[in-house]
């Protein structure tokens, strides 16, 4: 028998068998201490020790001539702190399980009690080596994971190299890991044998990762259901079910490894499934013969039938480089322009959640970016990274929250800040205080529309006057999918969208659809658009605020300053460059209403 690897019938062996085996123990002996044990709650091998049966070295020593499993002096053994990423610590100290060497996909752990053999496998399955077991003195394990895990938290690295390790996982040769380009032939998945678990959850992940973005996919969805994993990408914004063919009942019966295998690659706890938890990882992707970084955002939560996972793809390749990548009406991107050459004040971003309000603020800092400013963020969390600026990421457990970096910024002499959502009246306070002391705020709220940011503002305790002389504009937004058009082709739409939509249908406009090609998939659709209104605040508006004015009274004058949702919405429509089932899919209804009143009006002349 190999060193540290037991025999079938070696498995079921006990310690209190084992140690009766051997001479070091009576049974009378393990009868009190399995008593005692069960009022203790404690390891076994605590108990005999603490009870005086045995020593800790002739349990050890018993152990390891029954088992074969070798006796190390780990005081004295040097430990690579790159395994540290390989067994997650709280799995670790729970289990006074320490990983000390690996030689190829070879893991060699030292256990404080070696017959837990469920736990080897486990420990196998989830990171796909095979496992080779010793054993130490319970203080010398102690002490062990201290040198391993502790001192390493003890010693702070500069906030770019943490980061950066925090979001890059290594291959076990220390390299960045790279994924194929192409996905592998489903044959070869079907024939996988069951001693190769390990190896077919990360052939299996690498198979969905690199299908999701192939597909364009800005989100993996793996829900297990209690017919099996349902997997799903999320492709401009709407849910796909990608067909697998038969390596869907791979998925099936390895969903549990491969939700496994994708907590390890993100640094959560693998034994921890009854509450939610939030990781991240990188992987480096070859396309097009050179290596591209793919960071990837991880979300698990417990369900009824397993963990069910939630993976965000942020590729840098699609990062924006300024307000000409949001690829907005020309007039809207001039009025952008001008209001980002302000010093002062506040811009803000609203709509739902996933509407492109990052992608927004982004794209801006991008614009303002050059040598002689100082840019901060505080975002929840960092998205996309840039080199240019600093950016910091919120961690409430901590006390990092918005209103505590905008605090700290102010004392950092910055000229731009952005906030990643102002949510709560501390920091609705602190970031018009900043607008009003020298510096241009960028932010988001949630709101359907860029006037209704007043009242919202107003809801936080904002003084109408703070807001009056800060608040240098407001955009709203929503992410509309685009015509393919490699297939555009005229539409006729139902009666009643179009009825909806127009009064009378007016002579400028040509309905069409995408019907499908390879380009898109057969979706009809290849990539999003903006669809936004933008409010730019003059003296009349400022001084209607200062007053609280009615927000009616409001409304009426912000026409005049206003790009509306519908008059961008009836551009995009012009340049055949969306459908009207996909702006009624993401317009509000507010606006549905003012797009007929803007077809009305154009027909009147007025438009």
């Amino acid at each position: 028998m190999s060193e540290g690897k037991f025999t079938a019938r070696e498995r079921k062996s006990k310690l209190g068998d084992l140690l009766v085996a051997s001479g070091a123990l009576t049974q009378e002996q393990l009868d009190t201490a399995l008593g005692r044990q069960k009022v203790l709650k404690v390891p076994l091998g605590q108990v005999l020790v603490k009870l005086g049966f045995v020593s800790d070295d002739t349990m050890r020593l018993a152990l390891s001539s029954q088992l074969g499993v070798p006796f190390i002096d780990l005081d004295s053994v040097t430990i690579d702190k790159i395994l540290a990423r390989i067994v997650n610590r709280g799995f670790a100290r729970r289990n006074l399980l320490l990983p000390i060497a690996q030689v190829g996909r070879t893991l060699t752990v030292a256990m404080d009690d070696p017959t837990k053999t469920a736990l080897v496998d486990d420990l196998a399955r989830t990171t796909g080596m095979a496992i080779t077991v010793v054993t130490g003195s319970s203080r010398g394990i102690q002490r062990a994971l201290r040198r391993l895990y502790e001192e390493e938290a003890a010693e702070p690295e500069p906030r770019s190299e943490a980061r950066e390790k925090s979001e890059t996982r290594e291959t076990r040769d220390g390299q960045p890991a790279r994924l194929p380009t192409s996905i592998e032939p489903i044959a070869g998945f079907v024939q996988v044998q069951d001693d190769q678990t390990g190896r077919r959850a990360d052939d299996l992940f690498q198979q969905i990762l690199v299908r999701a973005i192939e597909s364009r996919g800005s989100d993996i969805h793996l829900e297990m259901l209690p017919g099996g994993l349902h997997l799903r990408f999320r492709v401009d914004g709407v849910l796909r079910q990608p067909d697998f063919g038969l390596t869907q009942q791979v998925f099936n019966r390895s969903a549990r490894e491969i939700v496994s295998r994708i907590k390890i690659l993100s640094k959560l706890d693998i034994s921890e499934r009854r509450r939610p938890q939030d990781g991240s990882f990188r992987f480096l992707i070859e396309r097009g013969g050179a290596p591209r970084p793919v960071d990837l955002r991880v979300s698990t939560i417990p369900s009824f039938s397993g963990e069910s996972v939630v993976i965000r793809i942020l590729d840098r390749s699609g990062s924006p480089k300024g307000l000409d990548s949001l690829k907005l009406d020309e007039v809207m991107t001039t009025r952008i322009r001008q209001a980002m050459t302000r010093t002062t004040g506040i811009f803000l971003v609203t709509g739902p959640t996933g509407s492109g309000k990052s992608t927004t603020l982004y794209a801006c800092l991008m614009h303002l970016n050059r040598p002689e400013i100082r840019i901060l963020t505080a975002e929840d969390p960092v998205e996309y990274v840039y080199d240019e600026i600093s950016q910091s990421e919120v961690n409430s457990d901590i006390g990092n929250t918005f209103a505590a970096f905008l605090r700290a910024f102010l004392r950092h002499d910055p000229e731009v800040i952005m906030v990643g959502e102002v949510r709560d009246e501390e920091t609705a306070e602190m970031a018009f205080r900043a607008a009003q002391t020298g510096h241009f705020l960028l932010s988001t709220l949630h709101t359907n529309s860029a006037l209704e940011a007043l009242p919202r503002l107003l809801d936080l305790k904002v003084d109408p006057s703070l807001i009056a002389s800060s608040l240098v504009g407001v955009m709203s937004q929503r992410l509309a999918r685009q015509v393919c058009p490699d297939c555009l082709t005229p539409d006729t739409p139902s009666a009643e969208l179009v009825g909806e939509f127009f009064g009378e249908f007016p002579p400028d406009i040509e309905l069409v659809r995408g019907a499908g090609c390879d380009s898109c998939q057969s979706i009809g659709y290849r990539g999003r658009a903006l669809v936004a209104d933008l409010w730019i605040p003059d003296q009349h508006d400022h001084l209607l605020i200062m007053r609280k004015a009615p927000f009616e009274d409001l409304r009426i004058s912000a026409r005049r300053t206003t790009i509306s949702m519908a008059q961008d919405a009836y551009s995009r429509l012009q340049a055949r460059r969306t459908t009207l089932e996909e702006l009624a899919r993401v317009m509000p209804y507010s606006s549905i209403v003012e797009f007929r009143e803007h077809v009305a009006d154009r027909a009147k002349g007025k438009g």
